[in-house]
């Protein structure tokens, strides 16, 4: 007898875990009739919003229990509580997700929102603890979370991304890009418009722009590769990698390499405290170069015209028929011209 009572008292907290941590769902499907104003935000969770119905917006929220809080009870209840009343609120074509009026029923439990919407939508996204993804939204677009990561794609207008912590990718936006992250790379493909993205520590890739793009990190390398427009980079510590470029390039970096490649001339100007600039300018066609190094090497193509310097440390002159102007300066490393 004493054997069943003792595994009846272990069975009975290993059952309570199991009931408390069941997941329980919510769906709400709200008709809307225009351009729908969509506010949503998961504390914690995650949102997923993709495109849906022309004539309705249909949120499916998952509500999770929060593993390693005391009270299971209570984050069963509130389960119980936000399945019987989700956080949905609708005001014509103005929809908000997520807001909790009693924030005690977040305590132990987390939420995340699968939304379709119509495809013209703009959207207001935040999260505190999980990601954020959107596909196929009119837009504009704003989205931040404090950590997790932002997969935003094929939205046709303006977006603005804020993270604390976690990737960034966007994919073929149609409007202006402005991304900001403190802690993780950002990555920006196949865009139609301008491209402003800046990061304190991670990895920034961008490519198939046409448009300006303006990139600043702290700490990582930065990569563009075949933009169309001025390319403005800034790194304190890290790499500058531009490729299959057709227009300006200013290039600046504290500490790291500078790697330049043109297809089309343009203006180029490339500063490093320490590390080596490569150029291979467009082939076949006229620069005026200015290129120095104060414990470096320079290299480079025959120049002439008026003035000529060419010894160890500079190179200036005129390289075929002219045209515009490479300025190059490292304090400490080589510089080569192709």
């Amino acid at each position: 007898m004493k054997a069943i009572v003792i595994a009846l008292g272990v069975l009975l907290p290993v059952s309570h875990l199991a009931f408390a941590s069941e997941s329980r769902t919510a769906d709400r499907t709200l008709s809307v009739t225009a351009e729908v104003d969509l506010d949503v935000i998961s504390n914690p969770g995650g949102v997923t919003i993709t495109t849906g119905s022309a004539a309705s917006v249909h949120v499916h929220a998952v509500i999770r229990p929060m593993y390693g809080e005391a009270d299971l009870g209570l984050a069963d209840a509130n389960i119980r509580a936000l399945e019987q009343n989700p956080p949905i609120e609708q005001q014509g074509n103005r929809i908000r997700v997520g807001y909790v009026g009693n924030r005690e029923l977040l305590r132990g439990v987390s939420i995340h929102f699968d939304i379709e919407t119509p495809r013209d939508t703009q959207i207001r996204a935040h999260t505190t603890s999980g990601g954020i993804r959107i596909d196929g939204i009119a837009g504009p677009v704003s989205a931040d979370s404090s950590s997790g990561r932002i997969e935003i794609s094929n939205v046709a207008a303006d977006i603005v991304i804020r993270n604390s912590s976690g990737a960034v990718v966007v994919r073929s936006p149609g409007g202006r890009v402005s991304a900001r992250n403190n802690s993780g790379g950002i990555q920006v493909i196949g865009a139609h418009g301008p491209v402003d993205v800046e990061t304190t520590s991670g990895r920034t890739e961008v490519s198939e722009v046409r448009g300006d793009v303006r990139s600043r990190t702290h700490s990582g390398g930065i990569s563009i590769d075949n933009a169309t427009g001025t390319v403005v980079a800034n790194n304190h510590s890290g790499s500058i990698d531009v490729f299959q470029h057709t227009g300006p390039v200013q290039a600046e970096t504290k500490s790291g390499a500078i790697r330049i490649a043109q297809i089309s001339p343009a203006a180029i100007t490339a500063r490093t405290d320490s590390g080596p600039i490569k150029v291979d300018l467009a082939g076949g066609r006229g620069y005026m170069i200015d290129a120095q190094s104060d414990s470096g090497k320079v290299s480079g193509p025959a120049t002439s015209g008026a003035e000529r310097i060419a010894k160890l440390h500079r190179l200036k002159g005129q390289i075929g028929e002219g045209g515009p102007l490479v300025d190059l300066d490292t304090r400490s490393s080589r510089i080569s011209v192709n």
